[in-house]
């Protein structure tokens, strides 16, 4: 199966506080090619897998940049067209006073809010795909009417819907309806991965349990939730678990959820043909398991190296 990741592509500008690990006198951003759900698409493609990337980018410098280098690691850019009237938006990544990675996001008049329902169409067909989404395209009422749109009808051509919540307030007009409107989402797909940070954020602590038994009492067939360095945890109709994630020496944490959205849904697009098939593989205790341990050690192998695309691994670097 040809897996689709919709949404955002844009410029991650990490600074050199980042890259030399420490306080610079001289302070500059280095770009680097990002956005989750093209991370995603790169990740499938540099495993082998057949990816496409639905979005739009400015029709400026930084668009082309993006467009070259997802061609440059075999992601297919025929769904990815330039905004006429939007920006490549930017994500400023620096250190804040504890050390820890900060993103600062300029996406105002963004070139990813200028997606449309009609750019949906040439994805549409009976041949059923696996589709990655992130909450961004819920963020505002516009992207959020046609991404349910397009949601009803990949699930009517019979495809795999993954919602990775990945959860950035500064996408969100009016983040206190965020909770709501994810959970609603989150109800018509297949599998939903989350942060157990972000479900702390949406939902609060106590609430977490509670979420994920609803989600698979409406249907979703697997939800993963990674914490860092800590054991992946996942649930199922059927059975739950945890995994532990491999230990290594970080330095760019990134793009490491994006890294283990991909080494999963690539196994799941290689192993299946469709929602029927689908269903069978996600009942299968071993078979979850074996994906999400390639997974976790997409996302290991990522964070050992800066920037995003470039991070990413080969099917050699896994093995």
């Amino acid at each position: 199966m040809k897996v689709v990741a919709i949404g955002e592509a844009l410029i991650d500008l990490l600074s050199s506080q980042c890259l030399q690990h420490g306080s610079s006198s001289n302070e500059v951003f280095t770009k680097f090619a990002g956005g989750a759900p093209a991370n995603v698409a790169v990740a499938v493609a540099k495993l082998g897998g057949k990816s496409y990337l639905l979005g739009k980018v400015g029709r400026d410098q930084f668009g082309h940049f993006l467009i070259d280098a997802l061609k440059r690691y075999g992601v297919s850019t025929d769904y990815v067209g330039f905004s006429e009237t939007g920006k490549t938006a930017l994500a400023f990544i620096n250190l804040d006073k504890n050390g820890e990675r900060a993103f600062e996001f300029y996406d105002d008049n963004a070139a990813h809010n200028d997606i449309q329902f009609s750019d949906f169409l040439a994805v549409f067909s009976e041949q059923p795909k696996v589709i990655s989404l992130c909450s961004a395209m819920l963020a505002n009422p516009e992207l959020h009417k046609c991404s349910m749109d397009a949601i009803y009808r990949f699930n009517q051509e019979g495809s795999i819907i993954c919602l990775d919540i990945n959860y950035r307030p500064a996408f969100w007009k009016a983040s206190d309806s965020a909770a709501d409107i994810i959970s609603d989402a989150a109800e018509q797909v297949d599998i939903v991965k989350a942060s157990r940070e972000e479900l702390i954020t949406l939902f609060g602590i106590e609430q977490i349990e509670a979420v994920v038994k609803q989600w698979i009492n409406k249907g979703v067939s697997l939800v993963m939730i990674t914490d860092g360095g800590n054991a992946v945890s996942f649930t199922t109709a059927n059975f739950n678990g945890i995994y532990p994630a491999p230990k290594t020496n970080a330095v760019d944490t990134t793009a490491a959820g994006d890294a283990f959205v991909g080494g999963f849904l690539y196994r799941l697009a290689q192993e299946n043909s469709s929602t029927s098939t689908f269903f069978e593989w996600v009942a299968n205790f071993e078979y979850v398991l074996k994906a999400i341990n390639f997974a976790t050690k997409c996302g290991a192998h990522t964070i050992t190296q800066f920037g995003a695309f470039d991070s990413l691994p080969y099917q050699t670097d896994i093995e």
